[in-house]
């Protein structure tokens, strides 16, 4: 059963079971100096999802000014299609209103449909597309860009 208390920050401790995710469900997804680079950084806000004795997900942030962006969420398989990264979404939005964020930015794989549906349903808006953004297994692939207004 999710809650809040499920939500917490990241420790250098989870790394080793942020990037196995990372691995599992994003295969040119970030390496581990990058996700320790945001940990060690006051600029973002490193969490973790988890559900009883599992490890759902992460969420990476990076506040500036008065935007965000979500750099990085991220649900494993066999938690996904379940609401977790919903729970986990929602939560971020609750932070960056918490600290009086204006707007909120990300950017999604053109070809992950699953997570743009999720965006839209929580208000974010197509506002543009990046061209050949993302490596991809077939050469590069399109990232959309999305925003919220928060305020």
């Amino acid at each position: 059963m999710f809650n809040e208390s499920n939500i917490q920050l990241m420790a250098s401790s989870d790394l080793p079971k942020v990037v196995a995710i990372e691995q599992r469900v994003m295969p040119f997804g970030w390496k581990a100096n990058t996700f320790r680079s945001c940990l060690y950084n006051h600029a973002y806000e490193c969490w973790k999802l988890e559900i009883d004795a599992s490890f759902v997900g992460y969420c990476i942030v990076y506040f500036v000014g008065d935007s965000a962006q979500i750099l990085n969420l991220c649900i494993d398989c066999p938690f996904q299609g379940k609401g977790y990264g919903r729970n986990l979404l929602c939560f971020v939005l609750g932070r960056c209103r918490e600290r009086a964020m204006r707007k909120l930015f990300l950017e999604v794989r053109e070809s992950n449909i699953e997570a743009r549906n999720l965006y839209r349903t929580v208000g974010f808006q197509k506002i543009d597309q990046r061209k050949d953004y993302y490596e991809s297994a077939h050469g590069r692939e399109h990232a959309d860009v999305y925003s919220l207004t928060l305020v």
